[in-house]
């Protein structure tokens, strides 16, 4: 907490009293080099617009120079680098504008801030050597409390400070379990891949293609030429007249007919109509079925080899 004291009332008027005075003695000097400034330009022949390009001054801080503005002026370490330039565009006395500048005020600020009473309220952390002592001190009571929080969940077995260990004894009573027993063989799916055969494994995924033998049948109103193959290894090339052909073939089957055939004309395998594939007219194909795979037996993920 910081305490102030009343200043006598005569020690206040006084000093109110020259602050007043200094007030005005700055704002007459204000206006007479604002005055001098003025006419320095209109001599030049020079606006305010063409003095501002000139000196790269924005045209306000010009007008408040002249008229005497003082709260319209920019801050000292701006105003200090425009005047210069203005002094030397009017061919002016060199440092003749410095009083425009607002005084300086560092000094007064920091005989304020050595007068003042330390306090905690007060400190600049990281900025003076009391805020350093007082995070030094923070921390540190910070890592001592931490500490001793930990000892004491420690002490009551509230933490553990050792890792977990597995139980190896269980393991290897787990790994003793007897084999024989089939409901805990259909447990262990990796043990039952490991002995499979690579016949089970085809099998697993649908089989071999059904090489069953089947009958297709053309019935055609006008000569055609006929390309064909089999799943029985038949390549045939003929010419079909007119009328109703049959041929026994194994699947797949690919058929090939040139011209493609009519509406009236029909291509069956095994009493059923074929379409033509959309994207080559004449072109019509049986594709091999597979047999279905038993239940025990559905697809597994093969075991890598070790």
């Amino acid at each position: 907490m910081r305490l102030t004291f009343l200043r006598p009332w005569w020690r206040r008027s006084r000093s109110t009293s020259v602050d007043v005075s200094d007030d005005l003695s700055r704002d007459a000097t204000l206006r007479e080099l604002g005055q001098m400034l003025k006419q320095r330009r209109e001599t030049e022949g020079l606006s305010l617009r063409e003095l501002a390009q000139e000196t790269r001054i924005t045209t306000p801080v010009i007008e408040a120079l002249e008229r005497g503005w003082s709260d319209r002026l920019p801050e000292r370490a701006y105003l200090a680098s425009m005047l210069p330039q203005l002094e030397r565009r009017l061919a002016l006395t060199p440092g003749v504008l410095q009083p425009v500048l607002p005084p300086a005020v560092i000094r007064q600020r920091q005989g304020n801030l050595n007068q003042r009473r330390f306090t905690l309220g007060s400190i600049d952390v990281f900025t003076t050597w009391q805020g350093s002592v007082v995070y030094a001190a923070l921390i540190a009571l910070s890592l001592l409390t931490i500490n001793r929080q930990q000892q004491n969940l420690a002490l009551r077995n509230s933490q553990s400070l050792e890792p977990v260990r597995a139980d190896l004894a269980a393991l290897d009573q787990t790994a003793a379990l007897p084999s024989g027993d089939p409901q805990l063989d259909t447990l262990r799916p990796l043990d039952r891949a490991r002995t499979r055969r690579p016949q089970d494994w085809l099998n697993a995924v649908g089989g071999l293609p059904v090489s069953g033998p089947g009958v297709l049948t053309f019935q055609l109103s006008q000569p055609r030429q006929l390309a064909l193959t089999s799943g029985g290894g038949d390549r045939l090339q003929l010419q079909l007249q007119a009328g109703s052909a049959t041929l026994q073939l194994l699947a797949p089957v690919q058929v090939v007919i040139k011209p493609p055939p009519e509406e009236v004309d029909q291509l069956l395998w095994n009493g059923q109509a074929l379409m033509a594939e959309a994207n080559r007219p004449g072109t019509y194909r049986v594709d091999a079925t597979r047999a279905a795979a038993p239940a025990p037996l559905r697809p597994q993920t093969a075991p890598r080899s070790p």
